[in-house]
């Protein structure tokens, strides 16, 4: 039962992280486009989808950091003569992270990231350097305790630390990423056929009359891109949109509105059609 729990925890720190994360990536891109997460009103679920690939990396920074703590713990376990000098060195290495300090103005996103990522592992070998020489009886058992609970603290402060700064490098890269590449595939054409004129204008966006006889749909709207869809809610942007100087639109589907999804170098050939 005890490594159940101790599973569960883990899993719901991951799920935290996981939505931290997608939460935090996607507010610095939207800021970067000088617009805000919320007004796409995204689910958990999206924010756990937008945080999945972007984790990759780190996960497999962390597996690998796990099995070198693993291999050091063994070889310590295996040479304790050894153990025995590296040890109490290990206590002073919470100055680590705090060295950096100074150098945060250098170059802030680095050392911002650099800072959390190198106290966690350096709390923890401080905690253990602590640790390991303290006696059986109970008040240093409870002293053991002390350190290790507010070791853990620092750690997943830490954590969430790094997590920020790391999804705030991904969301500004989605945000520079968007901005060379709205005019390739990664952002599909759109072409909007509304009953009503819809107002929209600008950023290369071509609006026409309809003048087919019968036809259900008075307006038509092309040069668009698709820019996100949140349920029934979609985000255009123009073939010339910027950041800086765009605007984003936002549609829904529906008997009075349609939206086509044109593929190929049809839906991206300038001027109106």
């Amino acid at each position: 039962m005890e490594l159940l729990g101790t599973i569960g925890s883990l899993v719901s720190l991951f799920a935290a992280v996981l939505f931290y994360f997608g939460w935090a990536s996607t507010d610095a891109e939207t800021r970067a486009f000088e617009l805000r997460d919320s007004i796409f009103r995204l689910s958990t679920s999206d924010y756990l989808l937008r945080s999945v690939q972007a984790l990759f990396l780190p996960a497999w920074l962390v597996v690998g950091a796990l099995l070198a703590a693993v291999v050091l713990r063994e070889w310590l376990t295996r040479h304790p003569g050894r153990a025995e000098s590296l040890v109490p060195r290990l206590r002073w290495g919470w100055l680590l992270p705090v060295a950096l300090f100074p150098f945060y103005r250098l170059h802030p996103a680095l050392f911002e990231l650099a800072i959390p990522l190198t106290a966690i592992p350096c709390l923890l070998a401080t905690a253990y350097a602590h640790t390991r020489s303290t006696g059986p009886g109970a008040a240093e058992r409870r002293h053991r305790l002390h350190i290790w609970a507010l070791t853990v603290v620092l750690c997943v402060l830490s954590l969430f630390w790094a997590v920020t700064s790391y999804a705030g490098i991904v969301g500004r890269g989605r945000a520079e990423e968007a901005t060379r590449t709205v005019n390739t595939p990664a952002f599909p054409s759109v072409v909007v056929f509304s009953e009503k004129d819809l107002m929209i204008r600008g950023d290369g966006v071509c609006d026409q009359r309809v003048s087919a006889k019968g036809s259900a749909y008075a307006y038509r709207y092309s040069g668009l891109r698709l820019f996100y869809v949140s349920g029934d809610r979609i985000f255009l942007v123009g073939r010339k949109w910027r950041p800086a100087q765009g605007t984003l639109w936002t549609v829904r589907e529906s008997a009075a509105v349609r939206v086509e999804y044109v593929s190929g170098p049809l839906g991206r050939r300038p001027g109106c059609r």
